[in-house]
C-alpha cells in the first residue's frame, strides 16, 4: 500500500509540477510573471527543506509517521485552498469565452477596464472562426470595442496541438529543442551529484550528527537563493540571471571536482555550498520558467510535459551514469559536467530570447 500510495502521489505531483507554472504565466501581470513563478519554485524548495527537517526529527521508531501524515495534512489543505482558484482567462478567451474571461481578468486585476491587455491576447484554435465574427463590437468591454480581426488571423491551422505533435509542428520546433536542451543542460551541470554527496564530503570531517546538520544547511542556501532571485527576475531578466548563474556553477563543480580529486576536503565542502549558491537563483528556476514562456496558449501543456519529461529522464541519467563513469575517470567526472556548461551555455546565449516585459504571444512570434 505504502508504493501505490507513493505512486499516486508522484502522478499528482507530477501533474502539479507542470500546471502550477502554467497557470501563474497565463494569470500573471506581464511585470510579475517571472517573480510569481520563482515563488513558485521557492514553495518547492522551502517544501524540499521541511521536508529534510522532519526527516531528521521524525526517523525513529514509529515517528515515521509524522512525515507521511504531514503530507496528507498539506495535501487536504490544497485541495480545500484550490477551491479559491479561478480558471485562467487566457484560457477561457482562447476558447471563445471572452465575456468569462474578462470577468475573471478584472477580479484578478481588480480594475474593470482590462481592454489594453485583452488587445495583446491572440485567439488560436478551433473557436477563431467563432469569435471573429462579433469581435468589433463587445458588449462586455467598457469601450464597445476591441480591435477587428479577421477569421484568418484568428485561426492559426486549426491543428490541436499535444505531446505527440508539438514536435512535428514547425511554429513550435524550436521552442520544443530550447526547452528539452534547458532541462537536459539543467541535469548535465551536475546539481544532483552535489545532493548525492554532500553528507558522504561532510562525514569526511564531521561527526554523522553535525554533517546531517550541515547538509540541511544546503537547503536553507537552496532557499535563501531562490528567494533572492524572486526579486531580481523581472529586474534584471532571464538571461543574466540564467548566464551569471552557469558562468558560477563553471567555477563552483570545478573547485569541486579539484577538492575531490585532491582530498582537499574543506575545499570541497565550500566548494559543495558554491554549487547551490550559484544554481539556485539562475540555472534552477529559469528553464522551468522559461518553459511557459516559450510556448503560446494552444502549446503550453504539451510543452510543459515535455520540459517536466525531460527533467526527469536527464536525472535519471545522471543518476545512473555517475557513479559507473566516475568508477573510470575518477572526479575527472566533474569534467564532464564543466563541458556540458560551457556548450550549454554557448547555445543558450545564441539561441534563447529575452523573456522580460514581453506578452506570450509576442514571445511566441520571435520564433515564426
Amino acid at each position: 500500500m505504502l508504493a501505490v500510495g507513493r505512486f499516486v502521489s508522484g502522478v499528482g505531483s507530477g501533474a502539479a509540477v507542470v500546471i502550477a507554472p502554467l497557470y501563474l504565466s497565463e494569470i500573471a501581470p506581464v511585470r510579475l510573471r517571472g517573480t510569481l513563478n520563482l515563488l513558485n519554485q521557492l514553495s518547492i524548495v522551502v517544501g524540499i527543506l521541511l521536508t529534510l527537517t522532519v526527516g531528521m526529527v521524525a526517523n525513529r521508531g514509529s515517528l515515521w509517521r509524522v512525515s507521511v501524515g504531514g503530507g496528507l495534512v498539506l495535501a487536504c489543505a490544497h485541495l480545500v485552498l484550490s477551491a479559491l482558484a479561478v480558471e485562467s482567462p487566457r484560457f477561457l478567451w482562447a476558447r471563445g469565452r471572452r465575456a468569462e474571461a474578462r470577468t475573471v481578468l478584472r477580479h484578478l486585476r481588480g480594475v474593470d477596464d482590462v481592454d489594453a491587455e485583452v488587445a495583446t491576447w491572440g485567439v488560436s484554435g478551433g473557436d477563431a472562426e467563432q469569435v471573429a465574427d462579433d469581435m468589433i463590437a463587445d458588449p462586455e468591454s467598457p469601450n464597445g470595442t476591441v480591435k477587428p480581426v479577421s477569421s484568418t488571423e484568428l485561426r492559426a491551422d486549426g491543428t490541436t496541438v499535444t505531446v505527440f505533435n508539438i514536435f512535428r509542428l514547425a511554429q513550435y520546433r524550436r521552442q520544443w529543442l530550447l526547452v528539452l536542451l534547458l532541462q537536459f543542460g539543467q541535469q548535465l551541470s551536475g546539481i544532483n551529484t552535489v545532493f548525492y554527496y554532500s553528507s558522504t564530503v561532510l562525514e569526511r570531517m564531521f561527526s554523522s550528527q553535525l554533517s546531517s546538520v550541515l547538509t540541511m544547511l544546503i537547503g536553507v542556501l537552496n532557499v535563501v537563493a531562490t528567494a533572492s532571485a524572486a526579486l531580481f527576475i523581472d529586474r534584471f531578466g532571464r538571461r543574466p540571471l540564467l548566464f551569471t548563474s552557469m558562468a558560477a556553477m563553471v567555477v563552483a563543480v570545478t573547485l569541486l571536482g579539484v577538492g575531490l580529486g585532491l582530498g582537499l576536503n574543506v575545499l570541497a565542502a565550500v566548494a559543495l555550498y558554491l554549487v547551490v549558491a550559484s544554481f539556485a537563483p539562475g540555472f534552477g528556476p529559469v528553464p522551468f520558467l522559461l518553459g511557459t514562456e516559450l510556448f503560446d496558449v494552444r502549446a503550453a501543456s504539451a510543452g510543459g510535459a515535455w520540459a517536466l519529461g525531460a527533467n526527469w529522464v536527464g536525472t535519471f541519467i545522471v543518476a545512473m551514469a555517475f557513479l559507473p563513469i566516475q568508477s573510470l575517470i575518477g572526479e575527472w567526472v566533474f569534467a564532464i559536467f564543466v563541458g556540458s556548461l560551457l556548450v550549454c551555455g554557448g547555445v543558450f546565449y545564441v539561441y534563447v530570447p529575452e523573456t522580460k516585459g514581453r506578452t506570450i504571444d509576442e514571445i511566441a512570434a520571435t520564433f515564426k
